[in-house]
C-alpha cells in the first residue's frame, strides 16, 4: 500500500486521519547518534564536522566522544547544539568487555567529576545478553540513575529487560532500534518500557527497502511517533565523509510520512528529550 493511502495512527493509537504532506528537504535534524574520536581528527577535522552538520540542517545532535577536551573544541567550533555523551567503554577496556572492569562505576564517576563538560549521557555501550548480569553493568545503571544521565545501549532485548527490572527509573536510548529491529519486537519493547526511546541509525535499508517505506515500519512510526529519533552513526571517518548521502537516505523515508510525524522523528523528539541547558 502506498504511504499516502495508509491510515494514519496517532501516537496514542487512535485511528485519526492525518493529512499527508511530505517533510521538507530542509526540515531541521536532531541527530541522535554521532561519534567523534581523536583518531578521526587527523582526516576529518572539527571544521569539517561543523560544515557537514550545518549543510545538512543538523540543529542539534548527541555527540559521543571519550575526550572532554575534544568535546569542548567541538562545542566551540560548531553552531550545532551538541548534547555531550561520555564514551568510556574503550577507555576502560575493549568494546565488548567493559562491563567486567573492576570498580567501573567509581571510575566513570571520577571521569564525570573531573571534567569541565556537562555530560548528559553515557555511551554507546555494546552489551550482549550473556553479560547483562555483570557487576559493571549494574554499577553503570546505578550511576545513570543517581546522576540523571541517559545511557545509549547497543545490545540485545534481554539486556533492556534486565536494566528495567533492576532500575525502572533509568533512561535508555536503544541504539539502532535494538539488535533485532523487526517492527513487532520493537513495538513490544516500546510498550513494555515507557522510559526507553530508540534511535534509527543504520536502519534505512529495513525501513525503506527499494525506496518505498515498509508497511509495518510505516504503521509503527505513526503509532509511536514520539519515541523515535534519527541518526547517522559516524563511527569512522568514512561515515563522516558519507554523512550527506546517509542523511539523504533517511530523509527519503521521512518524506513518505505525514508531516507532523516526520518532524517529530526528525528533530522534535530529540529536542524535547534533550532540551538546551
Amino acid at each position: 500500500m502506498r504511504p499516502h493511502l495508509r491510515p494514519a495512527i496517532t501516537t496514542i493509537g487512535l485511528l485519526l486521519a492525518l493529512p499527508f504532506a511530505p517533510a521538507s528537504a530542509t526540515t531541521p535534524i536532531f541527530d541522535a547518534h554521532l561519534h567523534y574520536r581523536p583518531a578521526v581528527t587527523e582526516t576529518f577535522g572539527i571544521a569539517d564536522v561543523a560544515r557537514t552538520l550545518a549543510s545538512n540542517e543538523v540543529r542539534s545532535a548527541i555527540m559521543m566522544t571519550p575526550d572532554p577536551a575534544l568535546m569542548r573544541r567541538l562545542q566551540a567550533g560548531t553552531d550545532t547544539r551538541l548534547v555531550p555523551f561520555l564514551e568510556v567503554s574503550q577507555r576502560l577496556g575493549r568494546k565488548m568487555d567493559w562491563m567486567h572492569v573492576e570498580d567501573l562505576g567509581d571510575r566513570i564517576a571520577t571521569m564525570l567529576d573531573t571534567s569541565e563538560v556537562r555530560w548528559q549521557g553515557l555511551g554507546e555501550f555494546h552489551i550482549m545478553a550473556d553479560d547483562r548480569f555483570a557487576p559493571g553493568f549494574e554499577q553503570l545503571l546505578d550511576l545513570a540513575v543517581e546522576r540523571d544521565l541517559t545511557i545509549m545501549i547497543h545490545g540485545d532485548p534481554a539486556v533492556i529487560d534486565h536494566a528495567y527490572a533492576t532500575h525502572p527509573e533509568v533512561r535508555i536510548l536503544w541504539a539502532h532500534a535494538g539488535s533485532y529491529a523487526y517492527p513487532p519486537l520493537v513495538r513490544d519493547y516500546l510498550e513494555r518500557h515507557p522510559r526507553m526511546n530508540m534511535d534509527l541509525s543504520m536502519r534505512n535499508p529495513r525501513i525503506n527497502p527499494g525506496g518505498n517505506i515498509d508497511d509495518d515500519w510505516f504503521e509503527l512510526l505513526l503509532e509511536h511517533a514520539d519515541r523515535f529519533m534519527i541518526g547517522v552513526d559516524t563511527f569512522t571517518a568514512h561515515r563522516w565523509k558519507q554523512y550527506t548521502r546517509l542523511k539523504d537516505e533517511t530523509r527519503a523515508w521521512l518524506q513518505q510520512l505525514p508531516d507532523d510525524v516526520a518532524r517529530a522523528i526528525a528533530f522534535e523528539n530529540g529536542e524535547r528529550l534533550f532540551p538546551a541547558r
